[in-house]
């Protein structure tokens, strides 16, 4: 498997405070497409974590580092460090999250994990660590909502956004959204098609498959 350097890593960060969702269907899916690639895919979910909210005690403004190193945030991020690591070392690193939508936002799990990645953003806008981004790194939104609202994925899309950004991941990246879909059973087997090609193509673009 080569994208440039050889090796690529697919980190998932599941978002949802379930593990059987529908957001987890998306991302299982779109998991099995990034091993068909032959890529390795490792997942971490926030509902196996315990990630304490955001203190606001500006600890992070001065040392990149978050005051709070007692929860399990430290795993999330270790596997963000990695992944800035093997980008220096010539890894295509490559980070899918998927979250569904609750009152058009992540879920108070995901959104935890959003608010401490201040550390991070300090890190590369304050301290210029990774000011120039992680090479080979690539993102990957997946969303669901029951709900049909219009503007149902924009506060996600733009969280996600400025996330990817904190951490030298390309502001830029492909998503793939699905309305009403109130529980797991109610993908349309084109849906599941849709998303574990977008799961192989994240790791083998169409011209190299």
């Amino acid at each position: 498997m080569t994208e440039s350097s050889g090796v690529i890593k697919v980190l998932g960060l599941h978002m949802s405070p379930r593990l059987d969702g529908s957001s987890a269907k998306m991302l299982n899916v779109f998991a099995d497409g990034v091993e068909k690639a032959g890529a390795k895919f490792k997942a971490l979910s926030v509902s196996q974590l315990d990630v304490r909210g955001c203190m606001e005690c500006g600890h992070c403004s001065e040392k990149g580092e978050c005051a709070i190193d007692f929860d399990d945030m430290n795993q999330i991020y270790s596997a963000w460090e990695e992944a800035q690591s093997d980008g220096k070392e010539g890894v295509s690193t490559k980070i899918v999250i998927a979250t569904p939508v609750f009152f058009y936002d992540m879920p108070s799990q995901g959104k935890a994990v959003l608010d401490r990645s201040q550390a991070f953003w300090t890190r590369r806008y304050v301290l210029g660590k990774n000011a120039d981004g992680v090479p080979g790194s690539k993102g990957f939104l997946l969303a669901c909502g029951a709900t049909k609202g219009k503007d149902l994925f924009m506060p996600v899309t733009l969280a996600v956004k400025y996330l990817f950004d904190a951490i030298g991941f390309p502001k830029s990246f492909p998503t793939l959204s699905y309305r009403g879909i109130e529980r797991p059973e109610k993908f349309s087997p084109d849906q599941l098609a849709e998303i574990q090609k977008a799961g192989y193509d994240f790791v083998r673009p169409p011209q190299e498959a």
